[in-house]
């Protein structure tokens, strides 16, 4: 007996026609979640990117923001326990201060509150093509050029791919930004910190163009610390 044509069920045909209907319904969608995932995924990086940039940049206008000067040390002491260097190079600025900033980590750890902070940018030590923004801290004032530093204290990344480092500093003598400011040099600021401080840094985007991040911070402690009076 024939079957009437509501009873014949779908042809081969049909059923391949079907299959790659829903197959390319299945791949649209799922290229559309794929791009979904990876459209967040890249949103995902560049706010952490973002995020350790101004974190960074935060922690240095905090930092600055400690600096001091004392005029506390034997009348023989050559040395500056206390001091403001910041240097200007065509590898990257580079800048190291004392400051009130130091946070002991364990109760009753031999630190004082008072360090030794430096900035500065330097290769990756695995990866030459790199260069990354450090920061090195001591544990206690120890009197030493910045130059000698690395022997009394390592240095940590604070910020990855960095491709410049500069600092400005106010001189409101001279109505001026200047390059350097250096109170271990006689003939530059001996007894004296700028009252700002410019932070500019250069990062490297997905476009491969340089974009800079700019701040400023305000140095409170002006006069130089006098225990004697």
């Amino acid at each position: 007996m024939k079957r009437s044509a509501s009873q014949r069920g779908m042809t081969l045909i049909e059923v391949l026609v079907a299959m790659a209907i829903v197959t390319v319904m299945m791949l649209s969608v799922w290229n559309s979640f794929s791009a979904t995932i990876t459209a967040t995924k890249m949103t995902e990086d560049i706010q952490v990117r973002y995020a350790a940039i101004r974190n960074s940049m935060d922690r240095m206008s905090s930092e600055v923001a400690s600096s001091f000067l004392s005029f506390n040390r034997r009348p023989e002491e050559v040395r500056h326990f206390t001091l403001f260097e910041g240097r200007s190079s065509s590898s990257g600025d580079n800048l190291t201060f004392s400051s009130f900033s130091h946070l002991r980590i364990r109760k009753d750890a031999n630190e004082s509150d008072q360090s030794v902070i430096q900035y500065f940018l330097a290769d990756d030590p695995d990866d030459s093509s790199r260069t990354h923004l450090y920061r090195r801290e001591t544990k206690r004032l120890t009197g030493d050029l910045p130059e000698d530093l690395r022997r009394y204290a390592p240095a940590y990344i604070m910020c990855e791919d960095v491709e410049s480092l500069e600092f400005r500093y106010w001189d409101p003598t001279r109505e001026e930004w200047l390059d350097e400011w250096r109170t271990t040099a006689v003939d530059q600021q001996p007894d004296r910190l700028p009252p700002r401080v410019e932070i500019k840094l250069g990062i490297m985007n997905d476009d491969r163009e340089i974009e800079y991040f700019v701040t400023q911070t305000t140095l409170p402690m002006q006069e130089k610390i006098d225990l004697s009076k």
